[in-house]
């Protein structure tokens, strides 16, 4: 290979010089984006197929089996394979950077029951895998969403009557989870997963569960914005909607700003739960307030998801929240509210409806 010679070199000094005084694409590198990034969130109560505080009904052991039995076929009824689609397609149009979905559900079988003469929760067959089966949907349109963060919360297990024979009883075990999901270009750290300590007693058959509640909590980059993403569903019980609020509130005083706390909180303006006023007093701004249009209603229809009426919602309870500097929110949407989002059969895609916010957040 032939050197330069001394008068080319003379004139590739100045522009070495150039290239890393000016900016990179001056030299056919890609320049470093600058101001605020479009970061969008949603949070979805996928809804776990059936009223189950229709158990507090029973006034004895012996009154669970019947009442379960039909909760079970609620569950069965409200097909969550097939709402599965419909969820998928709302991730899909609004694409999300992060999901926060509650009442992520697994149900489990065992035949025959042995709960009235072991009580423990051990069923294991898999009946309904919620969150397998939605993001088999979301693998069907395409989409890379993983998740970033789970929590188990309510674990139980009773025995339910299926059939004919009332005698003839299956062991049902639901579990419930809260999950972040995070879309395939989104990069998650510092994961936490927890229960609250104060959780809703639940008398069942004369004698109490406690409904376990938690959060999950991600530290999250999106082309270059650093932000903290918070999914939780708060009890509506009282006392147990105030106690999470404010433990809730105490743990996310840690976490980094700017953050974004979503979720299922039983709570919004107006509401005779307090938990909406104690995460606005503890400096949280409520997106929709500056950004929606209209109620913002996301809650509820009926347990069978066949309303014909969209006016059943007639809350706002599912809520997104902000704080910190270098964070606004630009839009903000209900999604799954209306008539044309039910499925072929026509359900719903869940008893509530879901909120999606655009923020712009700073680099």
């Amino acid at each position: 290979m032939s050197t330069l010679s001394r008068s080319k070199r003379h004139l590739l000094v100045p522009l070495l010089t150039s290239c890393a005084v000016l900016s990179l694409s001056a030299c056919g590198e890609d320049e470093k984006p600058t101001g605020p990034v479009e970061v969008t969130v949603m949070t979805r109560n996928i809804y776990l197929g059936g009223n189950i505080f229709l158990l507090s009904q029973a006034r004895t052991r012996q009154e669970i089996p019947g009442i379960a039995g039909q909760l079970y076929k609620t569950v069965q009824a409200t097909n969550f394979p097939e709402r599965a689609g419909a969820l998928a397609l709302e991730i899909e149009a609004a694409s999300p950077a992060l999901v926060g979905l509650q009442e992520v559900s697994l149900y489990r079988t065992q035949h025959p029951s042995d709960f009235f003469s072991n009580g423990a929760v051990n069923a294991l067959v898999d009946s309904y895998d919620f969150l397998g089966l939605l993001q088999a949907e979301l693998r069907k349109h395409g989409l890379d969403y993983r998740i970033a963060a789970r929590v188990r919360n309510g674990d139980a297990e009773l025995p339910a009557a299926l059939g004919s024979d009332p005698n003839d009883l299956t062991d049902i075990r639901l579990t419930d989870y809260d999950v972040i999901l995070a879309r395939g270009d989104v990069q998650t750290t510092e994961v936490v997963e927890r229960n609250y300590e104060n959780n809703a007693q639940v008398p069942v058959g004369g004698s109490t569960v406690t409904f376990l509640r938690g959060f999950t909590k991600v530290d999250a980059e999106v082309n270059g914005a650093k932000f903290t993403f918070v999914n939780s569903h708060v009890e509506g019980i009282m006392p147990a909607n105030e106690q999470q609020a404010h433990e809730l509130m105490g743990l996310l005083e840690g976490y980094g700003r700017p953050l974004v706390l979503v979720g299922d909180i039983n709570t919004g303006p107006g509401s005779s739960t307090p938990a909406y006023g104690i995460i606005s007093d503890a400096g949280y701004t409520d997106a929709w307030k500056q950004v929606g249009s209209g109620d913002g209603f996301t809650c509820c229809v009926s347990a069978d998801l066949k309303d014909t009426d969209a006016t059943r919602f007639d809350e706002r309870i599912d809520l997104v929240f902000y704080t910190g500097e270098g964070i606004e929110p630009a839009s903000a949407e209900v999604v799954g509210d209306e008539l044309g989002d039910r499925t072929a059969s026509g359900l719903w895609p869940s008893d509530h409806a879901g909120t999606v916010v655009k923020f712009r957040i700073n680099r």
